[in-house]
């Protein structure tokens, strides 16, 4: 940048200068008009283009003088003059902006400068007391302190813009999956973690300049940042710190949703033909609940087959996913823009028996989450010895949870007995039904998905900083899931060849394989 456009941006600061120190618009008008053609007159003078801020305000200040001098020596008395700041007015503004400059300063000083400069000018302790306090040396307290006053005084003479994310915030959505528990959903909720990571996304940002983007002091952020660090949500390299998940913005959410439009109503095509051609075959698999009401067993077919889908997608076991701040094996990344589509999701829970309880959780009024199992191995173990029909002398303590079952719809209550209201397999009759849907799944939709996760990783490519390249397939395999899944089950519900009118017996999207 040349000297003309430096002292061109820097003008706006000059004015708001003079206005502080003269009584009207006009003559802070004149006051900085004089200051600028002075800073033009002497920039040849300036030495190194770092000094330049400090050659501005002391020019600035000995323009200011004259100017003053020059206005005491003026024969007539204006109306003007009445609002010119006496010398006391003059030099309390000066303290006053000095003194905020300091507070601004301050807040921006990294944690061991600034307890430093808080206990010893603040708190009036001795180098000995906050070495004490710090668990540091003296020698390293004076340290702190000579350091600090260094970067408070160059600080002070730089002009500091706060960012974008300082009025206009964002609301980042935390996503997760994988292995459980999901911590990071829970974590991320804080709306200064969800904004410090937007400030570094883009752009590797020191502390100091984090507080400047989002506008909070350094005192407000500096254990969000360390807890971040701490689960490897941002990373540090040298003194800057940078994402390490990766943001969906809204626009690469809205470029991925036009370029993908025609795949989901395929892929509900080709499920919609293949449920009403097998559901016959389907039912005569014998399995317990196969007598089902047909919008039941439809969504108990369509169940498994996007769960077939879910894996060709995902291409493996869990076991393949990236490791979490918290040690789970999961992807998890953020999307700017709610989607409104992400209604479905899956889950599972093995009782101590190794059998299984599958869900594909709907959202938005489902019947059946995994929630209501999930981490509590008795109510899952009860409810399956309920499936497998061995069991009878349950204890009070059983009853209590059985009960809680039978409210929520799991277990109908016959005549002192009990039975499950979802569709149990074993593990031979379960395995016969994904291989027909892998079957179809390779056959019918490969290709399609393959299309789908090709379209997104290039785009989110384009929108996601290099240096989280590698985590690009893994996301885009997990976004593609509302447009494999999410979408062509709304499509199925909106031609109502699903219906979310449960029966009242039956689970329509949860059931059990037995080992």
């Amino acid at each position: 940048m040349d000297h003309k456009d430096r002292i061109s941006d820097v003008a706006k600061t000059v004015f708001n200068f003079s206005k502080s120190r003269t009584g009207n618009v006009f003559d802070a008008e004149d006051l900085s008009q004089e200051i600028l053609l002075e800073l033009c007159r002497s920039i040849g003078d300036l030495r190194s283009e770092d000094a330049f801020y400090g050659f501005m305000w002391s020019v600035a200040n000995n323009v200011c003088k004259r100017w003053y001098a020059k206005k005491s020596r003026q024969s007539h008395v204006t109306e003007l003059d009445f609002d010119l700041p006496d010398a006391d007015c003059e030099q309390s503004r000066e303290e006053d902006e000095t003194i905020a400059l300091l507070r601004r300063e301050i807040g921006l000083l990294s944690e061991k400068y600034r307890r430093a400069v808080i206990l010893y000018y603040v708190e009036n302790k001795s180098c000995s007391e906050i070495s004490s306090l710090l668990g540091t040396s003296e020698s390293m307290v004076k340290y702190l302190l000579f350091k600090s006053r260094m970067i408070l005084k160059e600080g002070m003479s730089m002009e500091r813009n706060f960012g974008s994310l300082s009025y206009n915030p964002k609301t980042l959505i935390p996503l997760y999956s994988g292995e459980g528990p999901n911590y990071f959903w829970k974590f991320m909720q804080s709306k200064i973690k969800q904004n410090i990571v937007s400030a570094c996304y883009n752009d590797s940002l020191t502390e100091q300049q984090i507080s400047l983007e989002t506008g909070i002091a350094l005192p407000y952020l500096d254990d969000e940042i360390k807890a971040l660090e701490d689960k490897k949500i941002i990373i540090k390299d040298g003194k800057h710190y940078k994402a390490n998940v990766i943001v969906i913005t809204a626009d690469c959410a809205d470029e991925i949703g036009r370029a993908v439009t025609e795949y989901p109503g395929q892929i509900a095509d080709k499920v919609e033909a293949y449920v009403t051609e097998k559901l016959d075959e389907y039912r005569k698999i014998g399995f317990s609940g196969n007598g089902f009401s047909e919008n039941t067993l439809r969504w108990q077919l369509c169940t498994i087959l996007f769960r077939t889908i879910m894996i060709a997608s995902y291409g493996g076991s869990v076991t393949n996913f990236p490791k979490t701040g918290w040690g789970e094996r999961a992807y998890i990344w953020c999307v700017e823009k709610p989607i409104e589509k992400h209604v479905f999701s899956f889950a599972d829970v093995n009782s101590n028996r190794d059998d299984r309880l599958y869900f594909f959780n709907y959202e938005k009024n489902g019947k059946g989450d995994h929630r209501d199992f999930y981490r509590n191995k008795r109510y899952i173990s009860i409810f399956c010895d309920i499936c497998r029909g061995e069991k009878t002398d349950f204890s009070e303590y059983d009853l209590e949870a059985i009960a809680e079952m039978i409210k929520k719809g799991y277990v109908i209550g016959e005549k002192g007995s009990y039975r499950a209201a979802v569709p149990v397999y074993s593990s031979e009759q379960y395995a016969e039904i994904v291989r027909k849907t892998k079957e179809f799944t390779d056959n019918e939709l490969a290709g399609i998905i393959r299309e789908l996760e090709a379209t997104t990783v290039r785009i989110l490519s384009a929108h996601t900083p290099k240096h989280l390249s590698d985590q690009i397939p893994g996301i885009a395999m997990n976004d593609a899931f509302v447009n494999t899944v999410c979408i062509p089950a709304t499509i199925l519900i909106e031609r109502q060849f699903l219906s979310t009118s449960w029966h009242p017996f039956e689970m329509p999207t949860t059931y059990t394989v037995l080992r």
